[in-house]
């Protein structure tokens, strides 16, 4: 029994929403028309737009266009159009600020519409909000990342720098040792040791040259940076003494 009481609770309720529904309307029939006189006056002012574009084409006689002329036409249309963005923010503006208002300040003399529009106002002022604290973040995380990726590009390049120098190092032994060695077995061990510097030294290049793609490709801005400028830009001017 208790369940077709509550299904009969349900019913009623749902009918009277319906019967305050038809008898309280979201909008009176002045505001559709003034909302759809308003979409029509949208749709009019873009199909002059377009007809005013086609007849100041068709007046002029067909000819080659320069780069010139196409970044001019190009600047006038961003210009129009930003123009056309702007005019329509406004003219939205000053249509919702009245609802807006009264929703917010009307109090109790405020309408059937007004009222179901604050809780909307409400949950846009939060949803703000909360995009711009999440917004903040994302900066502050894309900045810190910027710094950690500016240290490691920083870190890498004095490992190649320590790696440059300890191969310079490896080659003034190599040479002031090479003719003081006499025993043909150490002479094996040197060479064997050359050809490990040798590679040592590509790999360098090859650490030097993915570091500076690294740096070029990061997203991070090695222009302004003196040190990542100078990672970029070095040309690898030592001379391979072994070829």
């Amino acid at each position: 029994m208790a369940k077709p009481l509550e299904e009969d609770k349900m019913e009623g309720v749902e009918m009277t929403s319906a019967e305050h529904a038809e008898s309280h309307p979201l909008l009176t029939e002045d505001e559709k028309r003034v909302l759809e006189l308003y979409d029509r006056l949208e749709a009019l002012q873009l199909e002059m737009a377009v007809l005013k574009a086609h007849g100041i084409l068709s007046e002029d006689p067909p000819q080659e266009a320069s780069e010139l002329d196409i970044q001019e036409a190009r600047d006038q249309f961003l210009e129009a159009k930003a123009s056309y963005s702007s005019r329509s923010n406004i003219i939205d503006s000053v249509l919702i600020t009245n609802p807006i208002s009264n929703a917010v300040h009307a109090g109790p003399n405020a309408s059937i519409v007004e009222v179901d529009l604050l809780p909307l106002i409400e949950q846009r002022d939060q949803l703000s909000v909360a995009f711009a604290e999440l917004t903040s973040k994302v900066r502050s995380a894309r900045e810190e990342l910027t710094e950690t990726e500016s240290e490691h590009i920083l870190v890498a390049r004095e490992n190649v720098q320590l790696a440059a120098t300890m191969m310079s190092l490896a080659d003034e032994a190599k040479k002031q040792n090479r003719d003081v060695i006499v025993d043909p077995k150490s002479r094996t061990q040197l060479d064997e040791l050359d050809q490990g510097v040798k590679e040592s030294r590509q790999k360098w290049r090859i650490m030097k040259g993915t570091t500076s793609a690294i740096i070029a490709g990061s997203g991070v801005d090695w222009a302004r940076d003196p040190k990542l400028l100078e990672i970029v830009l070095d040309a690898d001017n030592e001379n391979d003494e072994d070829k």
